[in-house]
C-alpha cells in the first residue's frame, strides 16, 4: 500500500519523438494547459536543453497552475535522482510532471524504469512512423498492451483521412491516442514565438487534436488531482526550484 506522500506524488508523463522536427515543446506546452483546464496542475520538465520556446511560450500566455522546471543538470546518471526528488517536493502540489524529452536522452537515463508512468510517442503518419514506433516501443522496454505504458501520436495527419487511421501499431499494436492535422506546424514555426511583430496561434484543429490527447491521457495512465499535503495550505503549484506555476 502506498504512503500518503506517495499517492499524492505527481505522475511522470514523457513526451519524445523518433525524428525532431514535430513541435513537441509547443504541443507540450498546450497539452499542459489543456490538462489544466481538466483540473489539474502541471509542471513542465525540460530535459532537451533548448529552453528558449517554453520560456516564450510561459512568457507570453501564462496559465495558473501551469509551471517550468529546468533540472540543474542533464546528465543520464543525475535525472533519475532530480525526477525522483522532483516528486517528492511537489507531492500535493503538482499532478503532472510532463517532460519533454529527446528519445535518445530517455534511453539513456533508463527509459519507463526511471520512474516514468506512460510515454507519448510522436511519430510521422503512414508506414514508417509506425514502424519507428513500433521500434522504440521495444527499446523502451514497453509491455505489450493492455499493460502498457507507450502510445503513439501520429503527426501531420489528413483530417479528411482521420476515420481510417489505425488503432494501433501494425506489429507490437501500440496504441493510437490520436493524430495531428498537417497544419499544426504553425505551432512551431518562427514567427510563432515571442520575438517580434504578432505572434499567431495554432490551428483549431491543432487545438481540438490537444484536447483529444489530453483526455486520453486522463483515462489511460490514469491522471487525477492529488490530495494536498494537510499541513500545507492550497494554492499554485510551485516548481522544485521554487517557481509558482
Amino acid at each position: 500500500m502506498l504512503s500518503g506522500s506517495q499517492a499524492a506524488e505527481a505522475r511522470c508523463v514523457a513526451l519524445t519523438q523518433a525524428r525532431r522536427g514535430h513541435g513537441i515543446s509547443v504541443t507540450g506546452y498546450y497539452l499542459g494547459r489543456a490538462l489544466v483546464e481538466r483540473g489539474l496542475r502541471v509542471l513542465l520538465v525540460d530535459l532537451t536543453g533548448r529552453h528558449e520556446r517554453l520560456h516564450a511560450l510561459l512568457e507570453r500566455e501564462p496559465v495558473k497552475n501551469l509551471g517550468l522546471w529546468i533540472p540543474p543538470s542533464l546528465r543520464s546518471d543525475a535525472l533519475p535522482d532530480l525526477l525522483a526528488r522532483a516528486r517528492r517536493e511537489t507531492a500535493g502540489k503538482v499532478d503532472v510532471l510532463l517532460l519533454d524529452v529527446d528519445a535518445s536522452v530517455f534511453q539513456s537515463i533508463g527509459g519507463l524504469s526511471a520512474g516514468i508512468d506512460y510515454v507519448t510517442l510522436f511519430v510521422e503518419a503512414g508506414d514508417t512512423g509506425l514502424r519507428d514506433a513500433d521500434h522504440l516501443g521495444i527499446q523502451f522496454d514497453d509491455r505489450l498492451p493492455p499493460y502498457g505504458h507507450v502510445g503513439v501520436a501520429l503527426c501531420r495527419t489528413d483530417a479528411e483521412r482521420a476515420d481510417d487511421a489505425p488503432q494501433r501499431t501494425p506489429e507490437h499494436g501500440l496504441p493510437i491516442l490520436g493524430g495531428f492535422p498537417a497544419d499544426y506546424l504553425l505551432a512551431a514555426s518562427d514567427d510563432f514565438g515571442a520575438r517580434g511583430g504578432e505572434a499567431k496561434s495554432p490551428h483549431e484543429g491543432y487545438l481540438i487534436a490537444i484536447r483529444q490527447l489530453a483526455r486520453a491521457l486522463v483515462e489511460i495512465v490514469p491522471l487525477r488531482r492529488a490530495p494536498s499535503p494537510a499541513s500545507s495550505p492550497a494554492g499554485p503549484a510551485p516548481s522544485p526550484t521554487g517557481h509558482s506555476a
